[in-house]
């Protein structure tokens, strides 16, 4: 599978990038492999990008406890906060098997960013779905504590990417 066509396989993706977007971003995404046991990310480190898993399973895992609080396999994607505002990774997540992940890091998106105007806007929606969906999983975990409105997380996206309108 091609690095387009598992970023067109997430909804994520699909749902804000069009066609053009989609390609670019694939274009400069990278393929990693991590052995069973291996931190892909590690809880309140920076981190300026976001993973799809290609193959293999992830475990979730908050404020160093052993309880897992989500599971994550083909298609699930981890780090978008991070890789949208720069917000230091708010859980770890190590492979509970031999994994394959495609990174999509802060360069990569750039590129995209620069391209459309109205992209902020869609990735905004996307994540209040998104936080949404995770609230529901984890319990009201999600995030953590950051609870930004729409306007200020358009404000941390554009500042980070030092974009302005």
């Amino acid at each position: 599978m091609s690095a387009r066509e598992i970023l067109e396989s997430v909804p994520f993706f699909r749902e804000a990038l069009d066609d053009k977007e989609l390609t670019l971003l694939a274009d400069h995404a990278r393929l990693h492999k991590l052995e069973k046991g291996e931190t892909l990310i590690a809880e309140d480190r920076p981190g300026h990008s976001m993973f799809v898993v290609v193959d293999g399973a992830l475990e979730v895992t908050l404020n160093g406890d052993a309880e897992r609080i989500a599971k994550l396999e083909k298609g699930g994607i981890v780090g978008e906060m991070s890789l949208l505002t720069g917000t230091p990774r708010n859980a770890t997540v190590t492979a509970l098997s031999e994994v394959e992940v495609l990174e999509v890091d802060k360069a990569a998106l750039a590129n995209v960013l620069w391209m459309s105007t109205d992209l902020v806007d869609r990735f905004v929606e996307m994540l209040f779905r998104r936080q949404g969906e995770l609230d529901r999983a984890a319990g009201g975990l999600a995030w953590g504590t950051m609870r930004p409105g729409k306007a200020e997380l358009a404000e941390m996206i554009q500042t980070f990417y030092q974009r302005t309108e």
